[in-house]
């Protein structure tokens, strides 16, 4: 990435250069100030109009030193700057070191590791769901989509370098998405990840069904194959349309304020051994209870029996505005 620092220190030594030249020519040889700056500019810029001149052997050194070494700041720190005033480079500079400071700065985000077509999609529903993510792309076609969507957090290279991963603030991050279409590097991607943060849930995309068992073992805690995906909805599309139907209106219809999520009991929940059926959670908020997630096993459609414990995990479905309220409620605040 080309940097800004010479051109700030070029200036820098400029302006020492004046500065002393200015004071030289003002205490020394005791010219007004203006006549002083006007020597010294002149010399500096080489125009040389001779109406105002240093009076002392030491100060007509001083002027040959303004030429030749002032001169060349001036000429590299202009012909630097319009050369990347021209090219963009300037405001493309800035702009990337602002978006490094606020990567450094997240906790808690998603990494998503390809921005080709799964990977937009992917960038959509992030947005739309407002969660912090950064993005991982190295092809320059796909960035400038990647930048056309506004502000969108991102670092152009290779995700399956490490000094990438780590640039994206792998170790603090709370999941990784890794959609790129070779499956090889969704592997390294993996092992990297797991390897800078073993608590990071780590969603991987498989191209071939072999890859899926790899990935896994790995330590890829989701796989997902966009193509079996899209052959299971087409087959289901054609067995069940209605209940594909509805599916897709939940899934897909943003406006209906319905959503899914999870919500994990703390030791702070009032839930905490209390079953389902007295918790109240269907009458108080009009919320499913889908499933429990319980020490790596599922209990799908829980019975109203079933005791909640310190660890589950809920599987809700409802409106947005309830799962707020009852948030609050499993948290124990």
């Amino acid at each position: 990435m080309p940097s800004i620092r010479p051109i700030l220190y070029a200036v820098l030594v400029l302006f020492t250069i004046i500065t002393a030249a200015v004071f030289y020519f003002a205490t020394i040889e005791g010219k007004s100030g203006m006549e002083a700056l006007w020597l010294t500019m002149s010399s500096v810029t080489t125009t040389g109009y001779s109406d105002v001149m240093p009076s002392t052997s030491a100060g007509r050194i001083i002027t040959m030193f303004l030429s030749v070494l002032g001169f060349g700041f001036l000429t590299y720190v202009l012909s630097t700057t319009l050369t990347g005033m021209v090219e963009g480079r300037i405001s493309d500079i800035w702009g990337k070191r602002k978006m490094i400071k606020q990567i450094t700065r997240l906790k808690d985000h998603i990494i998503v590791c390809g921005a080709g077509r799964v990977g937009k999609e992917v960038i959509r529903e992030l947005i739309r769901k407002k969660k912090e993510f950064v993005v991982i792309e190295k092809e320059p076609s796909i960035l400038e989509d990647i930048r056309a969507e506004g502000n969108v957090l991102f670092i152009a290279g290779d995700a399956t370098e490490d000094r990438i991963l780590q640039m994206a603030g792998v170790a603090y991050a709370k999941g990784i998405i890794t959609t790129i279409p070779d499956d090889a590097g969704n592997l390294m991607i993996t092992i990297s990840c797991k390897d800078f943060n073993p608590e990071a849930h780590i969603v991987a995309r498989a191209t071939r069904p072999e890859s899926v068992i790899r990935l896994k073992r790995a330590g890829a805690d989701t796989v997902v194959s966009p193509s079996a995906i899209a052959g299971s909805r087409m087959a289901l599309a054609s067995l069940k349309p209605a209940s594909v139907a509805v599916v897709e209106t939940l899934i897909d219809d943003h406006e209906n304020n319905l959503n899914l999520e999870e919500l994990l009991i703390t030791y702070k929940s009032k839930l905490v051994g209390m079953r389902l059926k007295d918790s109240r959670i269907r009458d108080d908020y009009g919320i499913m209870v889908l499933a429990i997630m319980r020490e790596g096993q599922n209990i799908i459609n829980p019975e109203p029996s079933e005791v909640f414990k310190v660890g589950d995990i809920l599987v809700l479905f409802g409106a947005a505005e309830q799962l707020y309220l009852l948030e609050k409620v499993v948290a124990g605040e």
